[in-house]
């Protein structure tokens, strides 16, 4: 039995470019409303470009929600996890308890325990957005006004945004398939097993990479 390093394309290059605009304009949006609020700085200026930023990422989200009904590395169903990943989120949820002591087990594209949360969070700041077009407008949702769900969903996008980050840098230093440069370059590495023995953590086989 042998084993081969296979590296495969998972990421287009609009999903990588999209993937950055989109997370640099986030941590731009979050530092930005933290200062009007908690920093000594001039509120009107940075309130201006918090606004202007806030209009791009509109049009960014507007370009992902398109890719999610595209044919590609962006497309909804890869959001969605299949009964065959089912094993990959148990797996995954071990290697978050273990700190990364137990194995990293390995997926095509996206990691199948974050895949409905992914989802959850491009709706979250399609949400966040709206609410923020009409923070100047005495509006209510449910009794909530549009600044205090656009601070609540903005909360839901950092925690993310921490958990996120952390995560990735864990899965990179303790995996062996280039999580984070996947998203750079659009490549992953696959350990390929050409035994006919069950897939093992951390390897796929070849025809699991054949059906993607």
């Amino acid at each position: 039995m042998s084993n081969e390093i296979k590296r495969v394309a998972v990421f287009s290059t609009a999903q990588r470019i999209t993937h950055w605009l989109i997370a640099g304009a986030a941590v731009f949006l979050l530092v930005s409303a933290w200062l009007v609020q908690h920093s000594d700085v001039d509120a009107i200026a940075w309130l201006d470009w918090h606004i202007m930023v806030g209009q791009a990422l509109s049009l960014l989200l507007a370009y992902r929600t398109y890719l999610l009904f595209t044919p590609g590395s962006g497309h909804w169903r890869l959001l969605i996890p299949t009964k065959e990943q089912r094993h990959i989120v148990i797996q995954t949820i071990k290697f978050y308890a273990s700190l990364g002591r137990l194995p990293c087990p390995d997926w095509y594209a996206f990691n199948p325990l974050w895949q409905p949360i992914y989802l959850l969070l491009i709706i979250i700041m399609i949400l966040t957005t709206i609410s923020g077009y009409f923070i100047g407008n005495y509006l209510f949702l449910l009794g909530v006004s549009m600044p205090e769900l656009h601070a609540f969903f903005a909360a839901i996008i950092l925690y993310f945004t921490l958990a996120h980050i952390a995560f990735s840098v864990l899965h990179d230093v303790k995996g062996n398939g280039a999580q984070i440069s996947a998203m750079l370059n659009g490549f992953k590495f696959f350990q390929i097993k050409e035994a006919a023995s069950p897939v093992v953590e951390n390897s796929v086989s070849i025809k699991d990479l054949l059906k993607k």
